[in-house]
């Protein structure tokens, strides 16, 4: 007689989210014909990968479309959205002797991608037309804890004022934000996402990051989609500073299959890539357009019709009048 066991183990690793919540579950159910179902859980806004890690994985053949090996385990990627749903089916091979299923799971923001995003599209300004913005230098906080710099850091930071609008650079979906933290920060020049927050999943995959180290009124909420210079949140109270750190980053997809799970929220998991973005710049600006903006200079932003029709449908374009 076979000796068939089946031994069902799951560890949660989470990625970062607002206050750490935890905002994906999975669990495992046995079907009627001994095959074996994992459903994920979630409560997200837009679209996440999740990544499952098999330490232990025999007797079984998975319906995991997108699925790797790394060393010793067999790793799946699948793209999420809100609600439950099967995202994997585990069918027992009638031949094995053994029966074996130990995993782990991950997510993160964004879909993974394989081909490294255009760094010429052309941004907006992230303010309102005719506000001039004066760009800051922003550093990864890692260098100030003697940590090593994460590769291709890039981030820009823009100086407003008191009543300023912020506003969308590009179109895409809110996944995350938040206006929780009242009191302004004194020291800017760090970068960190523990702080509040605009965070917008774009048409390309990559993922623009708003941080803001004052407080704000959002205009916006998780899951609304959002047009290139809309507004998405205005600087309602005194502080001494109003600064947004802007960074655009996309999930690597050969770098999420060595990523271990990072739950530091002023850090990205090493699964990201950060890359460079260009702006639109007004016409008394222009000495060349789309532009990488200079530290201490100020511009104009503006928000022309041919930048902010450049993503949307016909029906997006007929409903804005472009």
């Amino acid at each position: 007689m076979k000796r068939q066991t089946l031994l069902l183990f799951f560890v949660l690793s989470v990625f970062y989210g607002s206050g750490q919540r935890l905002l994906v579950t999975c669990s495992t159910e046995r079907n009627s014909d001994n095959s074996v179902s994992i459903y994920a859980d979630a409560q997200i806004s837009g679209e996440y990968t999740l990544k499952i890690t098999f330490t232990e994985f025999s007797g079984f053949t998975c319906s995991l479309m997108s699925t790797y090996r790394s060393g010793n385990t067999e790793i799946g990627l699948t793209t999420i959205f809100k609600g439950r749903r099967e995202i994997a089916k585990l069918t027992p091979i009638k031949s094995a002797s053994t029966y074996a299923l130990n995993y782990k799971y991950t997510y993160y923001p964004g879909i993974t991608v394989r081909r490294v995003p255009d760094s010429n599209f052309v941004y907006l300004l992230p303010g309102s037309p005719g506000n001039r913005l004066r760009i800051s230098r922003v550093s990864y906080i890692g260098d100030r804890l003697g940590q090593k710099s994460q590769d291709n850091f890039s981030a820009i930071g823009f100086v407003y004022k008191l009543g300023d609008t912020i506003c969308a650079s590009r179109a895409g979906t809110i996944y995350d934000c938040s206006d929780e933290i009242k009191e302004g920060e004194k020291g800017t020049e760090w970068y960190k996402r523990d702080r509040n927050r605009i965070s917008i999943q774009q048409k390309d995959g990559t993922l623009a990051n708003y941080s803001i180290v004052s407080p704000i009124q959002l205009l916006v909420a998780a899951g609304d989609y959002v047009v290139p210079g809309q507004p998405l949140a205005v600087f309602n109270k005194e502080s001494e500073k109003y600064h947004v750190f802007f960074s655009v980053y996309y999930l690597d997809e050969k770098k999420i299959l060595v990523d271990n799970a990072n739950s530091n929220a002023e850090k990205l998991p090493n699964a990201y890539t950060y890359i460079s973005t260009a702006f639109y710049l007004d016409q008394a600006d222009r000495a060349d357009s789309p532009a990488r903006l200079e530290i201490n200079k100020q511009y104009i932003a503006a928000h022309p019709k041919e930048i902010i029709a450049t993503e949307l449908s016909k029906k997006d374009k007929k409903k804005l009048g472009l």
